[in-house]
């Protein structure tokens, strides 16, 4: 129910960052993509994130607005100060030397904002196909075992969801 009111206001214009934060183990890859996306009838699974329920709550308010609409998402991830993007084409599992690696550079945009250069940015139409990106980008994330936690994220992920409503 805390979503609900920010993404209200990204469809009304504004711009809304969600940020989890937390030590090694805490749950915060566990609160923003959940367990799992997929149920039954079109339903969000018990243990969805933030994500998905945020994308569910945009698409279900558009399509009942009925206007005309274009969503694009990205997902980057931060290792080592190097940005990779998660759903580039290029099977990253298969790039075993970082010199091989697409480097994405992050730049000034001009208008007081920053960019990153080669982003890959993905037009969606409807929440399945943005639970698939999510599914596509999450495993391609670095994980190690740490104490606390069989499968860590070993990086930082941003996963951005533009909205644009013609009016």
């Amino acid at each position: 129910q805390a979503l609900v009111p920010m993404v209200n206001e990204v469809l009304e214009g504004f711009n809304c960052t969600i940020f989890a934060y937390g030590q090694t183990g805490t749950g915060k890859t566990y609160t923003m993509e959940g367990g799992g996306r997929k149920a039954k009838n079109g339903e969000l699974a018990v243990d969805a994130g933030v994500i998905p329920r945020a994308i569910k709550q945009i698409f279900e308010t558009l399509e009942s607005q009925n206007v005309e609409y274009s969503v694009k998402v990205t997902f980057l991830e931060l290792y080592n100060e190097e940005i990779t993007d998660l759903l580039a084409t290029e099977d990253i599992s298969k790039v075993t030397d970082d010199r091989q690696r697409k480097h994405l550079l992050l730049m000034d945009d001009g208008k007081g904002g920053v960019l990153i250069r080669g982003l890959e940015e993905e037009i969606v139409t409807n929440s399945i196909q943005v639970f698939n990106l999510l599914d596509r980008g999450a495993a391609k994330r670095r994980t190690a075992e740490t104490l606390l936690n069989k499968q860590s994220s070993r990086s930082h992920s941003i996963f951005s969801i533009t909205v644009h409503i013609k009016e």
